[in-house]
């Protein structure tokens, strides 16, 4: 009787770790097909919360893939669809389309989840660059952006 209960305890416990696990991965609702696509479904996302965007070419774009216009300032967004977090080399990326594209004011926006590793990254690189904001939206603040709240 013993081992019965204990077995089924380990199960139902592995079973709560593997849901918990689950549910953390799952940050946004927002699916596409490809990077494109959730290119094009991020333009739309920010149109109908009021902003000024538009896409940028699909390909030799500098990682600039959105364009957003707020209160004067232009922003560079650099868009990444992953099935994990993102990492460093994305706020680098869109550091360097901001510079091509002249303006101090970068983030990435990706349906995923952005580590502490990569918030403390981007808070380094605000304190010891020309950047003058790096703005860093995962996929809870999409879900918020669907509800036409203003994120940036």
């Amino acid at each position: 009787m013993t081992v019965k209960l204990f077995v089924c305890a380990s199960l139902t416990l592995i079973f709560f770790i593997i849901l918990l696990k689950n549910s953390r991965r799952k940050v946004s609702e927002i699916r596409a097909q490809n990077g494109q696509q959730f290119e094009i479904l991020l333009c739309e996302l920010f149109k109908k919360a009021g902003y000024k965007v538009r896409t940028t070419k699909f390909s030799h774009d500098f990682g600039a893939d959105l364009l957003i216009e707020n209160g004067g300032k232009l922003i560079v967004l650099q868009a990444k669809y992953y099935n994990r977090p993102i990492d460093t080399d994305a706020v680098e990326e869109a550091v360097v389309a901001g510079t091509i594209y002249g303006t101090g004011y970068v983030g990435v926006v990706t349906n995923n989840e952005i580590p502490e590793r990569v918030k403390e990254f981007a808070k380094q690189f605000e304190a010891k660059t020309f950047v003058k904001k790096i703005y860093l939206i995962d996929g809870r603040a999409l879900e918020r952006l669907k509800r036409k709240e203003r994120i940036v």
